[in-house]
């Protein structure tokens, strides 16, 4: 087990590998370019970029140097890059959201399987714009100024399953989250429909919890667990101001027994689709 962990990219090194290789683009430079400049083989570089391996803070501080990253920006990356190089698994990001975001969709967009539990409104994976937009006015008190920025990024997390290898995505939606109020009838009634015509024309299943099945595991908040190829799988959670990646074997297995329990009690596809169907019925 330990040897497993130690081979496959953790999500900090995936994390710092994105900055990098985002830096890199800024540039025009090609991998093997700055494999030439700085004396590595063009692996090192591909492997550290795709988080395959640890390196030396010396090593991500020249590549930093020959991208032009400076100020704050480089002080995180190198930050980043000691943590990478010590092995510790999962950690709480504050407030910034932006790299966060772009390590979440790195991770759905090579997920092989996603299972997300909502206990308090509709996945945003699977929301419509307009239903999304309420949300982050009057949920998430997003500034004004910034609510198309994660616009943007929300639609470029939906885009994750329309590809054609599109991961496996269960969303498992309690009854309260999937019938709370947003925005008008017309936003309600689209968002219903959208959720009828995405079972039907993509990878994706929905199942219900009952508003009356009780007690479960999913009261204590929602999460996502993504499964990655030939790495071990990663919880995401979020509340406020914060999002976390949870990576330790342990933890993921407390997850893994909270979705079973879940499973157990949710209606099946169908019945969920009926259900979901009448709802839209309802706004009509």
């Amino acid at each position: 087990m330990i040897t497993m962990r130690n081979t496959a990219p953790s999500v900090r090194a995936r994390q710092l590998g994105a900055e990098l290789r985002r830096s890199r683009s800024t540039t025009g430079l090609a991998a093997d370019q700055v494999a030439k400049r700085l004396g590595f083989s063009p692996s090192k570089v591909s492997r550290i970029e795709f988080g395959r391996r640890g390196s030396k803070v010396e090593d991500i501080a020249a590549m930093l140097a020959l991208y032009g990253v400076t100020g704050q920006s480089r002080a995180e990356l190198l930050q980043l890059s000691r943590e990478v190089a010590s092995g510790a698994l999962g950690w709480w990001q504050r407030r910034e959201m932006s790299a966060n975001q772009r390590t979440l969709i790195e991770l759905e967009s090579t997920a092989t399987r996603i299972v997300n539990f909502e206990l308090s409104l509709i996945p945003g994976l699977l929301q419509t714009g307009e239903y999304t937009r309420t949300v982050l006015r009057e949920v998430a008190l997003v500034p004004p100024e910034e609510i198309e920025n994660r616009m943007v990024t929300r639609l470029t997390r939906h885009r994750v399953l329309l590809k054609p290898d599109a991961p496996r995505f269960l969303a498992l939606i309690h009854e309260r989250g999937l019938r709370q109020r947003v925005g008008g009838e017309d936003v309600m009634r689209r968002q219903y429909e959208y959720l009828c015509h995405v079972v039907r024309h993509s990878s994706t299943a929905i199942r219900v919890v009952p508003a009356d099945a009780g007690l479960h595991p999913g009261f204590d908040g929602s999460f996502a667990r993504i499964s990655l190829p030939q790495a071990p799988p990663v919880v995401f959670t979020e509340n406020r101001t914060s999002q976390l990646f949870i990576e330790a074997a342990d933890e993921i297995q407390i997850y893994d027994e909270a979705l079973r329990r879940i499973l157990k009690i949710a209606l099946d596809e169908r019945e969920s689709a009926e259900l979901i169907a009448s709802m839209a019925v309802e706004f009509e």
